[in-house]
């Protein structure tokens, strides 16, 4: 059926910002924070595994026996002195020719720090290596920044073949790309929310999920395909009339992206809506809407201009003689009471009337 499809890819087109947004905004967060790393601990690699061109952001699982020196001590606090000791790096070896750093966090600088004094105390024959913990670490390798490379290469003391041998990057304990490892998977999760929330719109449009209401009406029919083509035929002929076609048979419109096909005495009531909007106390200006009312008791609310409003009004008697026009508090509470008043104003009033379903 022709008319639907183009009904569903009207609902694409009005769906179309809900589907781009939640999509640049998935494609940003996944490639700003590099959520793929994450991959990197599915199968990490030993610091044995590394090339020196090609370790930035490789995650690592490996146990460390030796820390050579700290160099660098990272706290948090209005001064250095006085601050709360956050993170320390130190001085590792790699592949037992190079040196690299290891940056390790709140988390375990217990762990490190008795490692530490376990190597001072092996280095002053307090203590035989045997005896040496090892540190068991994860993490990303990352890049040192200026300032960490220019503590880090106060060690070499000026020898330049010390610093050949010194490469700029760090073992971020516990940390991908700087951020914790629950950090990265919660930016992770929220990508593919974002992911989710543009997918679901985009496959309800193409799959019809916004004309379901359409489809279950054309099944109320006897026979669902004359109902189908005579849907097809009104939708074609009828000229809408601020969105709205209104016919003999059916009254069709958009609400959002769902397509709402309506018997003509299933609507019960129309009026015009205004709301005026202020900021601070101050009017900004208004909005309208027609509200059609239904005997069911469900309502639609169409968003239009204020002339837009007044068309459409204007135009429903001719072809919803039954229809009550205009908001009075005594119709709304006729409306809420006694519905049946307002089914009985369509009887003789349009061929093919077979009465709308009622509900208090």
């Amino acid at each position: 059926m022709e008319w639907l499809k183009q009904l569903r890819m009207d609902s694409l087109r009005r769906v179309a910002v809900r589907i781009v947004v939640p999509l640049v905004l998935a494609a940003g967060v996944f490639v700003y924070f590099r959520c793929w790393s994450l991959a990197g601990m599915v199968s990490p690699k030993p610091l044995s595994a590394l090339e020196p061109e090609s370790m930035e952001g490789v995650y690592v699982e490996d146990d460390i026996y030796w820390l050579y020196t700290p160099y660098l001590e990272e706290r948090y606090g209005e001064s250095w002195s006085t601050g709360t000791l956050t993170g320390v790096q130190y001085l590792i070896s790699f592949d037992q020719e190079y040196y690299m750093g290891l940056s390790v966090h709140k988390d375990r600088l217990e762990e490190a720090g008795a490692m530490m004094e376990a190597v001072e105390a092996i280095m002053a024959g307090e203590l035989s290596e045997e005896e040496l913990p090892v540190l068991h670490v994860k993490g990303s390798i990352k890049a040192m920044d200026e300032e960490e490379r220019g503590y880090y290469l106060e060690l070499a003391s000026g020898s330049a073949e010390l610093e050949a041998l010194m490469l700029p990057y760090y073992l971020d304990v516990n940390r991908i790309h700087g951020r914790t490892v629950l950090m990265e998977a919660a930016m992770l999760v929220l990508s593919l929310a974002l992911l989710a929330a543009a997918l679901f719109p985009l496959v309800k449009a193409l799959t019809g999920g916004y004309q379901k209401q359409v489809l279950a009406k054309l099944r109320e029919a006897d026979d669902f395909a004359s109902a189908a083509e005579r849907a097809a035929q009104f939708y074609d002929r009828a000229e809408p009339i601020s969105g709205v076609r209104m016919g003999a048979d059916y009254v069709f419109f958009q609400n959002g992206a769902d397509s709402v096909l309506l018997r003509p005495w299933e609507l019960a009531w129309a009026y015009q809506s205004t709301t005026q909007h202020k900021t601070n106390g101050v009017p900004t200006g208004k909005t309208y809407a027609a509200v059609l009312r239904t005997m069911d008791g469900a309502q639609y609310t169409l968003p239009m201009k204020e002339e837009a409003v007044h068309r459409l009004l204007e135009a429903m008697p001719a072809s919803l003689p039954g229809i009550v026009l205009g908001y009075t508090a005594e119709i709304e509470r006729l409306y809420r009471e006694n519905r049946e008043a307002f089914a009985a104003r369509w009887k003789d009033r349009i061929p093919g009337y077979r009465g709308a379903a009622v509900r208090p």
